[in-house]
């Protein structure tokens, strides 16, 4: 019996130390399998991390190459240009290139010469340096690295192939790191045309991307941590991961909701300094701040333009958190609807002749007294005519019907545009959604609609469509004249 007892344990001892490898076995491969993904994923966040940073780069570059004049860079030929009134333009304007983007660390212009393996230094931002202020080390020597490049001096391209085959063609991005005693850095270009549409030279500014380098490699670490504890999970929690998976919805959503409260604090925050550039550019529109060049008046109302579509921007972005985090503020007031109609036509009209497109128009004789939003029930119609204007080809017609019925405003839009997919009617309320015939071709936002749906019921209204692709789409708008109750 004892003997019995004893085999019995050293039996199941045995089937233990099996249990534990196939354990092992399975942990291992999960393992393997965690490394792989691991190795995956760190992979794929690096390269989206550096696809990111170039194209801030392209951009930058972008941005950068329309401030220079190709006169006067042409007037640069040699180190006894510069004292000239051009070099030191030059000089200015890389140097506000510089100091708009905090991590450029050289911004410089280069030309062609008839070596193709060879271009020459036009200017450098540091190129009006004094000593002092070049020597980086502070050791007291300048070295040859730290001296800044003059008009003429050659630069050899053989080992930069973007350089060399793409730079004077288009804006282009270095693929690869480079590394310095410094700093790491990468570097990007962008050609300068001339009024005849020649390269007359080439802007080029190399970013120090250190953080960028102890970004992606700190991703490391937090994958290998969050792999693990997944594998933890499998082979030992089940059931407490799905705990721990409600837990991490109930995150998200408020994640979801800490991200749009500050939208809307950002929002805010923008609003305000964009309302003085406005002012400032109105002000400078009127003469009150002097006379302007022709040129530079032209100038001034582009900027003013530019200044209004980001103001609208802001609003709709500030609208959208609004609607969001259920905070929609309506402001009730009496509204002249026959002056509402009438300053919403003004401002319609003109995108319609635009495109030759026939507004028709029937409103009604009277109008009553009305309670509305005057802000959200402007912005409501305003976006969809103009929508309506936008996505009807040239030519084509767009009708507002107005009718006062039982103390409701009834406003139907129609248009004999692209219409809305039927796979992609559900969705068209949805923030930042467009619809697939049009997402390619057609600049949007794709906040328009799901604000107005949002001002328009949050004003005891209701909004609805039917559209037919290729045929055209009629919204329907309906709001009580008296106003949301309390």
């Amino acid at each position: 019996m004892e003997n019995l007892k004893k085999y019995k344990k050293l039996q199941g001892l045995q089937q233990l130390f099996h249990g534990e490898y196939r354990s092992i076995y399975v942990l291992g491969a999960f393992t393997i399998l965690a490394s792989v993904i691991t190795y995956v994923l760190f992979s794929y966040t690096e390269n989206l991390l550096k696809e990111r940073l170039q194209e801030r780069l392209l951009a930058i570059v972008s941005t950068a190459a329309t401030q220079f004049k190709a006169e006067e860079i042409e007037e640069i030929r040699s180190i006894d240009d510069i004292g000239t009134k051009e070099f030191e333009h030059l000089v200015y304007q890389l140097n506000q290139i510089k100091d708009a983007n905090t991590n450029i660390r050289y911004a410089y212009l280069m030309r062609r010469t008839n070596d193709p393996d060879i271009l020459e230094f036009v200017a450098d931002a540091e190129s009006l340096k004094t000593e002092d202020e070049l020597d980086v080390n502070d050791d007291g020597i300048l070295q040859d690295d730290e001296m800044a490049p003059l008009p003429g001096d050659p630069f050899e391209i053989n080992t930069y192939p973007v350089l060399k085959n793409e730079a004077f063609y288009h804006a282009a991005v270095d693929n690869d790191l480079e590394e310095d005693q410094w700093s790491v850095q990468m570097s990007a270009y962008a050609p300068i045309f001339d009024l005849t549409g020649n390269v007359t030279a080439i802007v080029g500014v190399d970013v120090e991307v250190s953080d960028f380098l102890a970004l992606t490699r700190s991703t490391l670490l937090p994958f290998l941590l969050f792999v693990l504890f997944l594998i933890f999970l499998l082979t030992l929690l089940t059931l407490i991961l799905v705990r721990i998976w409600n837990e991490k919805v109930k995150a998200v959503e408020e994640l979801d909701r800490q991200k749009d409260e500050l939208l809307s604090i950002v929002s805010h925050q923008l609003a305000t300094p964009i309302s003085a550039i406005k002012w400032n550019l109105e002000m400078m529109i009127d003469g009150d701040l002097g006379k302007f060049a022709k040129e530079q008046l032209k100038t001034i109302k582009s900027l003013s333009e530019i200044s209004d579509g980001l103001s609208d921007l802001v609003s709709m972005i500030l609208d959208v958190s609004r609607i969001q985090l259920g905070r929609v503020h309506i402001e009730q007031q009496e509204m002249d609807l026959e002056n509402f109609f009438k300053e919403l036509l003004d401002v319609i009209k003109p995108k319609a002749a635009e495109k030759n497109i026939e507004l028709l128009v029937k409103l009604p004789s009277k109008y009553p007294k009305a309670m509305l939003d005057k802000r959200y029930t402007h912005m409501t119609i305003e976006n969809i005519l103009s929508n309506a204007v936008k996505y009807t080809p040239n030519n084509g017609s767009v009708n507002l019907s107005v009718e006062i019925r039982n103390k409701k405003l009834y406003c139907a839009i129609k248009d004999t545009g692209v219409g809305i997919p039927k796979a992609d009617q559900v969705k068209i309320f949805g923030k930042l959604f467009r619809a697939s015939n049009v997402r390619n071709t057609v600049d949007g936002n794709g906040f328009g609609l799901y604000v107005a749906k949002g001002a328009i019921e949050a004003q005891g209204g209701k909004i609805r469509f039917e559209s037919e692709e290729q045929k055209g789409t009629t919204f329907f708008i309906e709001l009580p004249l008296e106003g949301q109750k309390k």
